[in-house]
């Protein structure tokens, strides 16, 4: 009896066991920083980071105030909106495409995932030229006369597009996976009923690849919410903080200002931001996303 009952134990504490490292290191380098982070948010704090006067939610009355940050989070859900839809849209589109296995398949698939291995920084220097008004690429070739980063009412579109142009690549590497994925009987089956490419595309392909999509979105939202690199090789906010997001914000706020007070409460603003858009995505999961 005791035998059993130890063997029992064994199988219940087993798992407990193997995920102790991993909790141990989002403990120490996540939930820790996080809980102390919350703790500072309600007080006063110096450009050393300690702790001067305990002020509760004066912090976030403050900030919530503030027009900069009030503009950084409008900017940051404007962004959301247009990388993470448009990217997943031409991801899909690009496997479509490259569905069928060919000969040169290696070619346009390889063309099509290239930005996916491209950082970040390098991509935002290379469209750094591309955008310059007067010598640019884009202006030059098109016969425009567009100010890409330095007009306030495009600069943030401007921004997005390399962002939708690194994003696409991703997706579409999981979503040639998901589509290639897709019984042949079922496709051949919607064929001889006659089912166009469209209908193809919405009732064949888009609901049987749901699960990845859902993926990329949940993943895609989260990152998004958290971009700063492109604003801060390209714009550092501006023009007139058009392209301030978020964690631009804290950003600024700390190294710029030494201001802990308005950065501790920014971050739990952004946290809870990015758990809604993420808990949103996950209540589309329940009606939208099919597993069989």
């Amino acid at each position: 009896m005791n035998m059993k009952r130890k063997k029992f134990w064994i199988k219940k504490i087993e798992p407990y066991c193997w995920m102790a490292p991993a909790f141990l290191i989002f403990a120490v380098f996540t939930f820790i920083p996080f809980i102390q982070t919350i703790y500072k948010s309600l007080f006063i704090v110096d450009s050393f980071g300690n702790l001067r006067q305990f002020v509760g939610l004066e912090n976030y009355s403050y900030i919530f105030a503030d027009e900069v940050f009030l503009k950084a989070i409008r900017n940051t859900l404007w962004y959301v909106v247009l990388t993470v839809p448009i990217s997943k849209i031409l991801g899909m589109l690009l496997a479509l495409l490259a569905n069928k296995r060919r000969k040169t398949s290696f070619l346009y698939e390889t063309s099509f995932a290239v930005p996916m291995a491209m950082a970040s920084s390098v991509t935002a220097m290379i469209f750094q030229l591309l955008y310059v008004p007067s010598l640019g690429f884009i202006n030059g070739f098109f016969g425009l006369d567009v100010q890409w980063l330095n007009d306030p009412d495009i600069a943030m579109v401007s921004i997005a597009i390399i962002q939708i142009w690194l994003s696409t690549g991703y997706a579409f590497i999981f979503m040639l996976s998901a589509v290639r994925s897709v019984p042949d009987d079922v496709v051949e089956s919607a064929r001889l009923d006659g089912a166009g490419p469209v209908r193809m595309l919405l009732n064949i392909y888009l609901p049987l690849t749901t699960p990845t999509l859902f993926y990329l979105i949940i993943t895609d939202i989260t990152y998004s919410m958290m971009m700063m690199s492109l604003v801060s090789v390209l714009t550092d906010g501006g023009p007139n903080n058009s392209t301030t997001t978020i964690i631009h914000y804290i950003y600024k706020q700390i190294v710029s200002a030494g201001n802990y007070t308005n950065a501790n409460p920014a971050a739990i603003v952004a946290f809870v931001m990015t758990l809604i858009a993420t808990l949103l995505g996950f209540l589309w999961e329940k009606k939208g996303v099919h597993y069989q």
